[in-house]
């Protein structure tokens, strides 16, 4: 019996031990919304990526400070599908979209606000940025170009984020109402923490 329990401690100290050698990334939520497809727009491959992505999309601006307490502002655009230009599916539910807005609040107001301008170009209006797709946490190491586009099919307004792949297309959509509600979220966090 004390062999057993000695074991036990034993396996306990080194797994406490290894818990702290690798530390997982922070992610801390300044806002996020989710977009469950019910919008009422008549898009139907809106409708039905919505429908193959298992319902709800979360959008989410958030934080992920290093160890050194450097604040890294990242916003996720969500699961990426897979396709062309027309039919996407989502067979990827772990990875995300992830762009990197800056290193402080300023800076993360201006990148939201300068996506957020496309909506006032015109149609198919695009911008290149860089981001990273990744499971569960940004990684500022990959980072790729995406295409940010202006999208107007029938009465919606949305951005799409693509990324290119050896002749296959991801992409991920924002609602035009979902994307400036994250812009006003980021603002009202601002203003609650000026010195980020």
């Amino acid at each position: 019996m004390k062999r057993l329990l000695t074991i036990a401690l034993l396996l306990a100290v080194s797994f406490a031990s290894f818990a702290q050698l690798s530390k997982i990334p922070q992610r801390n939520e300044i806002v996020s919304i989710e977009a469950d497809g019910d919008t009422g727009d008549a898009d139907f491959l809106s409708s039905l990526s919505q429908l193959l992505n298992g319902g709800a999309e979360i959008r989410e601006v958030f934080d992920s400070p290093s160890e050194d307490g450097a604040h890294h502002y990242w916003l996720s655009v969500g699961h990426l599908g897979f396709g062309d230009d027309i039919v996407q599916v989502n067979i990827d539910p772990a990875f995300e979209l992830f762009i990197p807005l800056g290193d402080n609040l300023e800076e993360a107001q201006k990148t939201m606000e300068s996506l957020n301008a496309l909506f006032k170009q015109p149609k198919n209006s695009s911008m290149e940025i860089k981001g990273c797709l990744c499971f569960g946490f940004p990684n500022a190491d990959k980072l790729e170009t995406v295409t940010a586009t202006y999208r107007k099919p029938l009465i919606s307004k949305m951005l799409e984020f693509t990324v290119h792949r050896d002749g296959y297309i991801r992409s991920s959509h924002v609602q035009k109402s979902d994307f400036g509600s994250l812009v006003r979220g980021v603002k009202f966090y601002r203003k609650l923490h000026p010195k980020q």
